[in-house]
C-alpha cells in the first residue's frame, strides 16, 4: 500500500491515508500533552497514567482521539533540570547570587607618631616562673628596682685585677689606695682622620676604683622571639628562662613597643624596641611571665590582619639607595 503518511501525534505512531483522515472518524488516539520525567516516574502531562519503566511508558495509549497529523511537533526548549516542568520550577525558590567579595581592609587613618607617650604594660607572674625562681634561689638577689646591681661588700675582688673604666690602668691592690678617685673616659674611642678622640670629648669622669671593680653591668643578650595573631590580638613570645620579675619594664604606645628585662642566674639582659606594623591599645595589653618565656599580648587597635610584626625599614621597602651612589 503506497501513499501512506506518518502520523506525528504523540503516542500514535501509525501510518494513515490522507483520504480517509477525517475529524469525525477519530482515527488517531494520542497524547496532546508533553512527557514528564521526574525521579523514577515517567508520565504525560495530559493524563494521570505513569510508569517507572520506559518501555511501558511508550506503550501507554493516548488519552485523546482526533485526526492524524503529518506535521512534526515543535520541539520544546530543552530544560537544564532534566525534565522538571515549569510548574515545579516556579515553586523552587531562586538562590540569590553570592555578594561580591569585600576589598581588603586598609588603614585609612594616618599612622600615629612613634614619639607618643609610652604606657606601662601590666605584668602577670605565672606559677611556673615562681616555682622556677624558688628552685634557683635568686629571688632574694633582686633589688627593688631590678637593676641587677650587686652589693659591694659581697664581691671578692682578686688583687691585681685591672680597673674596667676606659683610660684607667690602675689595678686593685687591696689597700686604701683603691679608694682613690678614678680618672676615666665614659665614652667610646672614635678614630677620625688620624685623630683618636672620645665620644664625650676630652672630659674625664671620676669614680671610686674599688666600686668600679666590684660592680659589673649585666651582659646584653639576644633572645629568640616570634609572634602570631588572633582577630583581636597580636602575641609576641620572647624565649628567656627564669625572668626576674622586678627587672621587667615593658612600655608601649600605639605603634611602638619597648621591652627590657633580666633573666637567668647570670642576669643576662634583653632590650629591644619593636616598631609595630599596626596599631595597638597599650591600656588593654598584658604581659605574662612564664618559666621559659615572656608572652606579650597586645590588643589590636583595628580589626585587621597584620602582614608582619614590624614595619619595613625605608632601605628595605624601597631598596638601599646608598649602593647606587
Amino acid at each position: 500500500m503506497t501513499g501512506l503518511l506518518q502520523c506525528y501525534n504523540k503516542g500514535c505512531g501509525q501510518k494513515y491515508d490522507e483520504g480517509s483522515n477525517t475529524e469525525d472518524r477519530d482515527s488517531c488516539q494520542y497524547h496532546p500533552g508533553e512527557p514528564i520525567f521526574h525521579d523514577a516516574k515517567k508520565k504525560w502531562s495530559c493524563c494521570k497514567k505513569f510508569s517507572t519503566d520506559f518501555s511501558e511508558f511508550l506503550s501507554i495509549k493516548g488519552c485523546t482521539k482526533g485526526k492524524h497529523s503529518n506535521v512534526r511537533p515543535v520541539e520544546p526548549e530543552k530544560n537544564k533540570t532534566n525534565g522538571t516542568d515549569s510548574a515545579e520550577l516556579s515553586s523552587v525558590p531562586l538562590t540569590p547570587a553570592a555578594p561580591a567579595p569585600l576589598p581588603p581592609v586598609s588603614n585609612s587613618q594616618p599612622r600615629p607618631s612613634p614619639s607618643e607617650p609610652m604606657c606601662q604594660l601590666s605584668v602577670e607572674v605565672t606559677p611556673s616562673l615562681k616555682t622556677l625562681l624558688s628552685k634557683m634561689s635568686i629571688e632574694h638577689k633582686s633589688d627593688a628596682h631590678g637593676t641587677g646591681a650587686v652589693e659591694e661588700d659581697t664581691v671578692n675582688v682578686v688583687v691585681g685585677t685591672s680597673c674596667k673604666n676606659s683610660g684607667c690602668k690602675a689595678t686593685y691592690s687591696g689597700t686604701a689606695a683603691d679608694n682613690d678617685l678614678c680618672l676615666y673616659h665614659p665614652g667610646v674611642p672614635i678614630f677620625h682622620e688620624g685623630q683618636p678622640v672620645g665620644t664625650i670629648g676630652s672630659n674625664y669622669r671620676t669614680r671610686n676604683r674599688a666600686t668600679n671593680l666590684a660592680v659589673s653591668i649585666a651582659a646584653q643578650a639576644t633572645c629568640r622571639h616570634d609572634w602570631f595573631q588572633l582577630p583581636g590580638q597580636v602575641i609576641i613570645t620572647v624565649y628567656a628562662k627564669a625572668v626576674i620579675p622586678e627587672s621587667v619594664n615593658v612600655t608601649a604606645n600605639r605603634v611602638r613597643l619597648h621591652a627590657t628585662f633580666e633573666f637567668g642566674s647570670d642576669r643576662q639582659r634583653f632590650d629591644k624596641t619593636f616598631e609595630l606594623c599596626g596599631t595597638v591599645v597599650p591600656e588593654a595589653s598584658v604581659i605574662k611571665l612564664m618559666g621559659t618565656k615572656v608572652e606579650i599580648a597586645l590588643k589590636k587597635g583595628e580589626a585587621m590582619s597584620w602582614p608582619r610584626l614590624e614595619i619595613l625599614a625605608p632601605s628595605t621597602a624601597t631598596g638601599d639607595e646608598s649602593k647606587t651612589q
